[in-house]
């Protein structure tokens, strides 16, 4: 062969081989934008109560490793702004779950710092005011999840001496909590829930101190559980207790948290095919047991701690943009 010739093949090689990693670079980008938005206008905290009713969010609860929250906050996220409401009429607690149905925001169960709790309030907020409802007919408990379908609250798993996977539904057509089915796989506490299209995914959290894998889906419907892709299966670190996660664009989120310290890393579920992907890093602090909103196609992340220190700020995800560091 032509020596001129080899040595431009071998030039082209190299050109290819060179444009060949810089692609596979640009695929490793990982996509979803985090811009800080408004802080919240409260102290800062972790632990809190979190639920979204007619566009707005809410906050109430929490713990600063010194004092109990019972302040309840609204965040207008077309405003970037936040209001103070009327405060949560319960004992201040911290590690409570929080729902929403259509019209109504509920917060319930929890620790006061030397109980476990049970009662159970209903937030207006058309009145901006409280509600004692029916108790949560469970054992009294904290580090439990919840999440709001319809006219209906679903609560169940967390800690109340032991670990635990029952599961409890409140009608709001009724005013009645009903015993359902438990939840399929592992008990736990600081688990992580969101709900697309009517179907709630259930994960995440521990079990007897260990990080726990296997993810559910729930049909409030049949009220049956159906077992998903674990959450190791691309990667250990995606296992996480106390995260913050939502719902966007018809895929779930879950964020921070910790794993075997506190977290920034964020998975991205589809329900179409079963799968997690990772997505940006968390911008703010690493953290955990913070708390999440969302909003049809973006979801927020707030307050939370590392260590001893505790946040409020808060941090919008945009979940089709590329990283931007400078926004």
């Amino acid at each position: 062969m032509d020596k001129k010739l080899s040595v431009l093949m071998l030039a082209l090689a190299g050109m290819f081989l060179l444009s060949s990693c810089n692609n596979d670079d640009d695929d490793d980008e990982l996509v979803g934008n985090w811009v800080r938005v408004s802080d919240l206008d409260g102290k800062p905290r972790s632990n809190a109560s979190a639920f979204v009713v007619n566009g707005k969010g809410y906050l109430t609860g929490g713990y600063d490793g010194e004092y109990y929250y019972n302040d309840l906050w609204s965040y207008d996220p077309d405003a970037n702004s936040w209001t103070q409401k009327a405060d949560f009429p319960g004992v201040k607690r911290s590690s409570a779950v929080g729902f929403a149905t259509t019209s109504f925001g509920y917060v319930g169960t929890g620790y006061d710092g030397l109980n476990k709790l049970k009662d159970f309030y209903k937030y207006d907020p058309t009145s901006n005011s409280w509600s004692q409802i029916q108790d949560f007919p469970g054992t009294e408990r904290y580090a439990a999840l919840a999440f709001g379908v319809g006219n209906k609250g679903f609560v169940g798993t967390g800690y109340d001496g032991s670990e635990l996977k029952d599961f409890y539904k409140y009608d709001e057509s009724t005013s009645a909590w009903t015993n359902i089915v438990s939840l399929g796989g592992a008990k736990r506490r600081d688990g992580a829930a969101f709900v697309i299209n009517g179907i709630a995914y259930v994960g995440f959290g521990t079990n007897n101190g260990s990080l726990v894998s296997d993810f559910w889906a729930f049909d409030p419907s049949a009220e049956t559980w159906t077992r998903k892709a674990d959450t190791s299966n691309d990667d250990d670190t995606q296992n996480r207790s106390s995260p913050a996660a939502f719902a966007a664009n018809g895929l779930g989120y879950v964020s921070t948290g910790s794993v075997s310290g506190v977290s920034n890393t964020t998975w991205e579920y589809s329900p179409y095919t079963d799968d997690w992907t990772e997505r940006t890093n968390f911008q703010g602090s690493s953290r955990e047991s913070a708390v999440a909103f969302s909003f049809e196609t973006y979801g927020y992340v707030l307050t939370g701690n590392s260590g001893s220190s505790y946040f409020d700020d808060i941090w919008v995800f945009h979940p089709t943009e590329a990283d931007n560091d400078d926004d």
